[in-house]
């Protein structure tokens, strides 16, 4: 048996091609979201919600992988989007936001986020509130993030869209542009310029992936979706 991983949420296990990724503290949401999906194909959640059993060839840190793609791109959008909606459907909670330390990857396919932390209740109105102090490098954070001031506030839940759509051009730009990009919109208050000349740079440019990122980017929450047609 060898540890892979390790951080403050989860650890990787390995005992030849079973594997097992181990919460800190129970976490139905999140063992659900790995199992219902069917993002972990034949996974066991044991009694505790402490841990999740599967068979894979191979699981990979995000952060480990140097060559991204479009491929990966909308690996990430099938398989994240789909933790998104389970979440939201069945236990009316969602990320806040996304980062890539706590993203990994299944036979370099599947794709599941598993920071505990950043979850948190959507509430009658449609938002979340914001308790916990934060820094813009724990996630990727939306305009509406960028904003808050004071806790505890609220957001609109589709922040975590926003965030979405920056792991996509993470993804899509390389992580030297992205960081260049970052840096800028975290500067200015109006970030549709900046945008718009980042996007400018993605290959895929007038495809499905471009325009569900477009959609993802929307400076207005309510108006963000995740529509990959």
């Amino acid at each position: 048996m060898t540890e892979l991983y390790s951080n403050d949420n989860f650890k990787i296990i390995q005992k030849k091609n079973l594997f097992s990724i181990e919460f800190v503290y129970p976490n139905p949401v999140l063992c659900h979201s790995l199992v219902k999906t069917k993002i972990l194909r034949g996974a066991t959640i044991l009694d505790d919600y402490k841990q999740v059993v599967f068979k894979a060839y191979s699981v990979q840190l995000f952060t480990e992988v140097a060559n991204k793609s479009i491929y990966m791109g909308a690996a990430i959008i099938d398989c994240i989007s789909s933790q998104l909606k389970y979440m939201a459907n069945e236990f009316s909670v969602t990320f806040v936001g996304f980062n890539i330390e706590n993203i990994i990857i299944i036979d370099g396919e599947r794709f599941v986020f598993l920071d505990c932390d950043l979850i948190n209740e959507i509430d009658d109105n449609n938002t979340i509130m914001i308790s916990k102090p934060f820094k813009n490098s724990d996630f990727f954070v939306s305009p509406e993030m960028k904003r808050v001031t004071s806790l505890p506030s609220r957001v609109h839940y589709k922040t975590a869209y926003f965030s979405l759509g920056c792991l996509l051009l993470h993804t899509l730009l390389g992580k030297e542009i992205f960081d260049g990009f970052y840096q800028e919109y975290l500067l200015v208050e109006n970030t549709n310029d900046i945008l718009n000349k980042y996007l400018e740079l993605l290959t895929c440019k007038d495809t499905k992936i471009y325009w569900l990122i477009c959609r993802c980017l929307v400076e207005e929450p309510e108006k963000r979706s995740i529509l990959f047609i």
